[in-house]
């Protein structure tokens, strides 16, 4: 973990809610700030949690009776940890073996590394995304620099064509009754978010200001809300509308006062 949080702001290459914020981090100029690595690494944790959490509500919604839910979480579990490992203790070597002058090279690399790893998860009944995620914890040191500058174009995209499509299957006439549960819930999950943020700062020595700075950037939410409504549409189709107007709520939100409260 003290690897990821010692990289600055504009090296994240987060999609979801990590995406907004770290735009936020880096347009008001805060890498340098004491709460940042703190922000960061909520964040890595947040995503982390993810890669049980998703393929654990992914066999409960099929229908999966506990020894598939133990097994699925153990799968989810094991790829966390040695992912951990490999970039804690084998990172560097890693690094140097994927690295070259060519950027061509890298990038076929790079992508066609995430791309194995997000199908072998998605496989296993594990989030592509979170395979992806742990391509890029495993990988440290000048590469993460190289992977950025390569594939930030391609994130950008990628992170739009995602949205594009569920904007496609929304039907604006849905999201005005789905305002005021979204709005309900944007209000106390962002209440907990800077109560979280103040508290962990806090803990680290960072003083009130930057406690509330912590939290408020915490604000933000992102695709993994979406994600997590659509695995639901079969039992409740209403998640949907409620998650798209929560995830615009705190998306407005969240930057507007992290503005505010610089």
């Amino acid at each position: 973990m003290e690897a990821v949080t010692q990289r600055p702001a504009r090296r994240s290459t987060y999609i979801s809610s990590s995406g907004v914020i770290a735009k936020v981090l880096n347009e008001l100029g805060r890498s340098g700030n004491p709460e940042t690595p703190l922000v960061l690494s909520v964040l890595v944790i947040e995503d982390l949690a993810m890669a049980v959490y998703l393929p654990l509500v992914g066999v409960l919604l099929l229908g999966g009776g506990l020894p598939k839910i133990v097994l699925s979480v153990a799968i989810a579990l094991t790829a966390v940890i040695l992912a951990l490992v490999v970039a804690v203790r084998y990172g560097g070597r890693r690094s140097k073996f994927v690295s070259h002058e060519s950027d061509e090279i890298i990038l076929l690399t790079i992508f066609g590394a995430v791309l194995l790893v997000a199908g072998v998860a998605e496989h296993f009944q594990v989030s592509a995304a979170i395979g992806a995620f742990l391509v890029g914890i495993a990988l440290t040191g000048p590469i993460v620099e190289q992977s950025h500058r390569l594939l930030g174009p391609l994130r950008d995209l990628f992170a739009a064509t995602f949205f594009f499509f569920f904007g496609l299957e929304i039907n604006p006439a849905t999201l005005v009754p789905a305002l005021p549960l979204a709005l309900t819930l944007g209000i106390v999950t962002a209440i907990t978010k800077v109560a979280t943020g103040y508290w962990s700062a806090r803990r680290m020595g960072i003083d009130q200001r930057g406690g509330f700075r912590a939290g408020i950037e915490l604000i933000a939410r992102g695709e993994f809300s979406i994600v997590i409504a659509s695995l639901g549409v079969a039992i409740e189709p209403r998640l949907v509308p409620v998650s798209a107007a929560y995830v615009l709520f705190l998306a407005v939100l969240g930057p507007l006062l992290a503005r505010l409260f610089a």
